[in-house]
Formats: structure tokens, sequence, C-alpha cells
């Protein structure tokens, strides 16, 4: 049998050891039973998305969201430079 070593805060290393305590086991048979449960699940195929493909996506989520809802700028509506700068419109 080959041993494992998983380094976890101390927070979560006493609520490990209460909840082995409550249920009649140990912390490393705990460990040992999720590992076997996750093992004998199948293998997701897709690769985990990157950090930067998440980001992505959630903008993408955001402003499709905006778009539905009708958030967001008028972008029709705003003065061109040069009407913005146009001294004599005002007068």
């Amino acid at each position: 049998m080959k041993t494992i070593s998983v380094s976890v805060d101390d927070g979560t290393h006493r609520l490990a050891r209460v909840r082995a305590a409550e249920t009649g086991t140990t912390v490393s048979a705990m460990m040992r039973d999720m590992l076997l449960e996750m093992l004998k699940r199948p293998a997701a195929t897709a690769p985990a998305e990157t950090e930067q493909e998440r980001r992505a996506r959630l903008l993408g989520e955001v402003l499709e969201r905006f778009g539905n809802e009708g958030i967001g700028v008028d972008t029709s509506q705003l003065l061109t430079r040069e009407e913005l700068y146009d001294r004599n419109a005002a007068r």
C-alpha cells in the first residue's frame, strides 16, 4: 500500500477530523473512500477551461444578457466630434 500526503489548512483539517470521528472512521480512510469514488466516475473528456477562456465566456454571457434586456449605451444618439466642438451651433 502506498501513502499519499495532502496539505490542507488548519480549519479544513479540524473539520475533517470531526467528520471522521462522527462517522466512526479516520481521515485517511475517509480520503481513501472519496478518492475511490472519484476514480469510479468516467474522466471528463473535454479539456479544462483556462482562466482566460472562462473570463471570455463570462463576458460573452453578460453582454448577451445586456443585449437581451436592453441594457447598455445607444451610441446612435452621440454627437460626432465636429458637432461636439462646433462653437457656432449653440449660438
